[in-house]
């Protein structure tokens, strides 16, 4: 009997499809029924509950939907969308299938990446029978990657999006990439913007801020927070972290 990398997990968010090899993922969701991610994820889903109705949301980085679909979830009464971006095509057809799963259609993925911008960039092909963590998959290091798919890449401010509300950005690497290609963006929208760093140039990444009114704030050892100066005062917990 052949057993499948890929299968259905139940959670306190609904239904995720996860490739069962996957470090972390698929065994904590089984054994507790929340992501590893899980405090991470609290302190993103206190912040969108604070969103407006029809708030729009991307993530660069998706993955299997880890926090694109808990988000869908929270925003689905408001009206609220998630567009989810994920490089790994395997990923984002665990992904497609978990927004079906639990009717999410307000939540879009994308078979693209996100970056500074427009270009055709090689994604490493893991292979998904053997135990490993999917989501350090990187696409920095071009030379490096010798037999993979393509996939392309665009620009947060090429979507023209009518507003955005909340950025959150995982990316191995080329976050400094995603905010370059969202400068527009940020400057009009002012979004809130979570964003994992430990693999980012830190006073580069602080740059890409600058005279945009934000203040950004060390979550954890691997995230930071991007607050618009005017919406601090939204955030429903007393934050504690230091500056970043």
């Amino acid at each position: 009997m052949i057993i499948n990398n890929f299968t259905t997990i139940e959670s306190i968010y609904g239904r995720f499809i996860v490739n069962r090899h996957c470090s972390h993922q698929a065994e904590h969701l089984i054994k507790t029924g929340v992501p590893h991610i899980h405090d991470e994820l609290r302190k993103i889903l206190a912040i969108v509950a604070t969103l407006p109705a029809q708030a729009v949301v991307v993530d660069a980085g998706a993955n299997i939907g880890l926090v694109s679909v808990p988000i869908a979830q929270a925003l689905k009464e408001k009206q609220g969308t998630v567009y989810a971006f994920e490089v790994q095509r395997m990923l984002f057809n665990a992904l497609c299938g978990s927004a079906a799963l639990n009717d999410l259609d307000n939540l879009k993925v994308f078979h693209r990446g996100l970056g500074s911008r427009k270009e055709i960039l090689k994604v490493p092909s893991p292979n998904y029978s053997k135990p490993q963590d999917f989501g350090i998959v990187s696409l920095v290091d071009q030379a490096a990657i010798k037999d993979g798919d393509i996939v392309d890449i665009m620009t947060i401010d090429s979507l023209k999006l009518p507003r955005l509300d909340f950025l959150k950005i995982d990316v191995e690497g080329m976050e400094i990439d995603v905010l370059k290609g969202a400068r527009q963006s940020l400057r009009s929208f002012h979004p809130w913007c979570w964003i994992e760093y430990w693999r980012s140039d830190k006073d580069l990444l602080r740059s890409q801020f600058d005279g945009l009114g934000y203040k950004l704030y060390l979550m954890d050892e691997l995230n930071i927070v991007a607050i618009p100066e005017e919406k601090f005062v939204e955030l429903p917990l007393h934050l504690s972290a230091p500056l970043f």
